[in-house]
């Protein structure tokens, strides 16, 4: 079925209708031979039955992007957001449905795809600019503005990029991808690696893009740079858009999701998404007061208690416990780390738990979120993002509005202000 008359009625340069994509698990790429077809007939004949072995990455998914937009895309890890993109910039076919792009697309999904890691940085600069679409003449004009942008001292430039730092090579890479005068970038969690000024370029630089009318879509799990660069967000979830619209309305539904499926006393469950060993596990989380009682309210300056309980395999010697402080869109405000604090865990086993003491919590009112992370001596055992949710409350100390401003303001240090005269 045709669309591309109803698409040339707006200003999309892309439309998405009904796009479905799915990965049947443990299936292998075949080669075109007699041989590879007959084994392929043979699998689907005994797999006809096996519905738990797909995967499905994207579901009914319809999308309209303008020209101009700068489109969030925010999700749990596995929600389908780099799919989406893989088959925006045809990496990866749809199973069905259909996509209409009007415009050339550069995209930057993965660090290093289109780098060979014994050519240097010069000859990957050429080879990677060639395979995004631009021309050798091209690319030698914009080729000091590339290495400039990147950062990277010129006597670097004919070392092989196997010995260059992960950050630099993300620096050369969106360097390269930044300078191709394409309608659509694309891009996937690449501004987590590089330093601030790194970042801060970046920033100014997809600015400069969008001032231009192309067209950018954005992944990424830091939310301070969804909040200040996209003026449309969608929220995918299991392959499912959920929201499209609003970015900070966006953000609010993403972390009413993650309140929805992560609570203090289910941190054991399938759906929780973490990484680490494993050997022990985060398994409630408490807020507690000074008479070690549940907490119903916190307010700022409030003196609290958190108290974790785990999930013990095997006893961990020395384990480092840290929690981190997040605001509503994911910028890191504080650390408690337990090493830093110059007392020493000997040991967790079962039926033992963890008690770490706060005072004078400094936060304004709002709603704060914390990273859970437990390691030994040598690996992490468990990470959960986003794993707690903390409220603060409003009181007469602090501004009765300061939840209004909770993303731009979050810290509430305690102070006294007086005039003298000399």
């Amino acid at each position: 079925m045709r669309i591309l008359s109803d698409i040339e009625k707006t200003e999309a340069i892309i439309q998405i209708r009904q796009l479905s994509k799915q990965y049947r698990l443990g299936q292998k790429v075949a080669f075109d031979t007699l041989r590879e077809r007959l084994g392929q007939i043979f699998r689907k004949h005994v797999d006809d039955h096996s519905e738990q072995k797909v995967v499905r990455a994207l579901q009914d998914f319809n999308l309209s992007v303008n020209k101009g937009d700068v489109l969030g895309i925010i999700g749990f890890n596995g929600s389908g957001k780099s799919t989406l993109l893989k088959v925006i910039s045809r990496i990866t076919p749809p199973s069905t449905g259909e996509i209409h792009i009007r415009g050339s697309v550069s995209s930057l999904l993965d660090i290093g795809l289109g780098f060979h890691p014994d050519l240097t940085g010069r000859e990957n600069i050429y080879l990677n600019g060639a395979i995004l679409g631009m021309k050798r003449n091209e690319i030698t004009t914009k080729f000091a503005d590339i290495v400039a942008f990147s950062g990277i001292d010129e006597k670097f430039l004919d070392t092989p990029v196997k010995r260059y730092s992960s950050g630099m090579f993300v620096r050369l890479a969106f360097s390269i991808a930044a300078h191709l005068d394409s309608d659509i970038l694309l891009i996937d969690e690449v501004l987590a690696v590089g330093d601030y000024e790194f970042q801060k370029k970046c920033l100014d630089k997809i600015n400069s893009i969008t001032q231009s009318r192309r067209t950018v879509l954005f992944v990424s799990h830091n939310l301070l740079f969804i909040e200040r660069l996209c003026n449309r967000t969608i929220l995918i979830n299991k392959g499912i858009k959920l929201f499209d619209g609003n970015t900070s309305n966006a953000i609010l539904k993403y972390y009413s999701l993650q309140k929805n499926q992560v609570t203090s006393r289910n941190l054991l469950s399938e759906k929780i998404s973490r990484s680490g060993k494993g050997d022990i596990r985060f398994k409630e989380v408490q807020i507690l007061d000074k008479n070690n009682k549940p907490v119903e309210k916190i307010y700022p300056a409030d003196s609290l208690i958190i108290k974790m309980n785990f999930n013990v395999m095997k006893p961990v010697h020395h384990p480092r416990i840290a929690l981190t402080f997040k605001t509503a869109l994911g910028q890191t405000l504080f650390q408690l780390y337990s090493k830093e604090s110059g007392q020493n865990i000997s040991e967790l086993a079962e039926n033992s738990f963890v008690l770490c003491h706060l005072h004078n919590i400094p936060l304004l009112p709002g709603t704060y979120y914390l990273n859970l992370w437990i390691a030994d001596q040598f690996n992490v055992q468990d990470y959960i993002e986003h794993g707690y949710s903390i409220n603060i409350q409003s009181n007469k100390s602090t501004d009765t509005n300061a939840q209004k401003h909770q993303f731009s303001r979050n810290i509430f240090v305690k102070h006294t202000w007086n005039i003298q005269k000399i």
